[in-house]
């Protein structure tokens, strides 16, 4: 892959004065010197408080008159309760930019490994795990959710490393602080195009090291919006140049996830698309032959590798690829040849020649056995043996 970055998170800021009311309880949900830590559980809302003899408050008073879990998809994977009622009727939109503050912890023993403060994404651009990105979709501006999380829509079977195992539940307080209107990348400069693209990216690779290719996919086209498409110029040439070697980047690593799904055909294209811009590139050409060697189209592939090796004769990886293509080449050129023989109607020499000594060894035996026959009847003929005189007596 090109430039793997693998880092969790996103160094986002955010101007101090955008700070939730809430910092407070999602710094004592890391558990600080300040006393043990507080579960949501523990966190009664002025509803709760009363007896069954004190009329329930309203729901426009801001806060839900009990605490319950809603499945969000009807299978116990994603559960969301509601801790504090943020405005109504004010969620976000997938593509919008929003603000939000969490803290992720382990079902079965509560460790933190995850908190965020001020953290900005982009809804729906994978940027957060699954179960939180859906679950924002569904929260309101000042809201505070607690949610449970399976593993396959949290950190899978791969899991976290130190802290989070594979198949691990988990647990989030998240806060959606704000949103924002969704950003064009026509209205940024090539700079901040540039670094949000980036920002993408480098997403895209870390979903890649993971084996989710779904994820990079989606995550990879987002960069490529900022980076540009074929024939885009953004900027000076120093700072187009940085942006378009950073699409070829992209799409390079978009083919390598393409070719992971085996969609060969989608690889082929991609590929097609950075020796478009860059026609020598040792990494495309290298991908090709082996997309086309995939295909069977040997003769193809062929052409690439060596095409590959002319650029670095010292890559291993291409004169392996390549040998095994030549290979595949011969033993065409075999079947072919017998197919022919076959239509024209040739046979096989061994199968001819095989053919031929069964006839002459049965006509030899055949020939042989006449001959002794003769020679015994000659026999006993001239020592009278055999009265063959006697036929007529009879």
């Amino acid at each position: 892959m090109e430039d793997m970055g693998l880092n969790l998170k996103q160094n986002n800021t955010i101007p101090p004065n955008m700070t939730s009311k809430v910092s407070d309880f999602i710094t004592a949900e890391q558990g600080t010197s300040l006393g043990p830590s507080i579960s949501s559980n523990d966190i009664q809302l002025d509803s709760e408080h009363n007896n069954e003899d004190v009329p329930s408050q309203s729901v426009n008073e801001g806060e839900p008159k009990e605490q319950t879990y809603q499945d969000i998809l009807g299978s116990g994977d994603l559960l969301k309760k509601i801790i504090k009622q943020g405005a109504l009727d004010e969620r976000p939109m997938k593509g919008e930019q929003i603000v939000i503050n969490l803290v992720g912890r382990l079902e079965d023993n509560d460790d933190i490994f995850e908190k965020e403060d001020n953290f900005e994404i982009t809804l729906g651009d994978c940027e957060v795990i699954q179960g939180v990105d859906l679950a924002l979709s569904l929260m309101n501006v000042g809201e505070i959710a607690e949610l449970k999380i399976a593993s396959r829509f949290g950190y899978g079977e791969k899991g976290l490393s130190p802290k989070v195992l594979g198949g691990a539940r988990l647990v989030y307080i998240v806060e959606l602080v704000s949103v924002k209107p969704e950003i064009l990348p026509d209205d940024l400069t090539p700079i901040e195009r540039l670094n949000i693209g980036l920002k993408k990216k480098d997403k895209g690779n870390w979903w890649y090291a993971r084996n989710e290719n779904t994820m990079a996919l989606h995550v990879y086209r987002k960069a490529l919006q900022y980076f540009g498409g074929p024939g885009d110029i953004i900027g000076s040439d120093s700072e187009q140049k940085d942006i378009l070697s950073e699409r070829v980047k992209t799409l390079n690593n978009m083919a390598a996830v393409h070719m992971s799904m085996n969609s060969l055909d989608l690889a082929l294209s991609t590929l097609d698309s950075v020796l478009a811009v860059e026609p020598n590139n040792e990494k495309a050409i290298m991908r090709k032959g082996k997309v086309l060697a995939l295909k069977g189209q040997n003769m193809a592939a062929a052409r690439e590798l060596e095409k590959a090796l002319q650029i670095n004769p010292n890559n291993k990886t291409v004169q392996s690829i390549l040998s095994n293509v030549k290979a595949a080449l011969v033993k065409e050129r075999v079947q072919e040849r017998e197919l022919y023989k076959k239509m024209l109607g040739q046979k096989d020499n061994n199968e001819k020649s095989a053919k031929d000594d069964k006839n002459t060894s049965t006509t030899f035996i055949i020939s042989g056995l006449v001959a002794g026959l003769a020679v015994i009847c000659g026999y006993c003929y001239l020592n009278n043996n055999f009265p063959f005189s006697k036929f007529s007596t009879l």
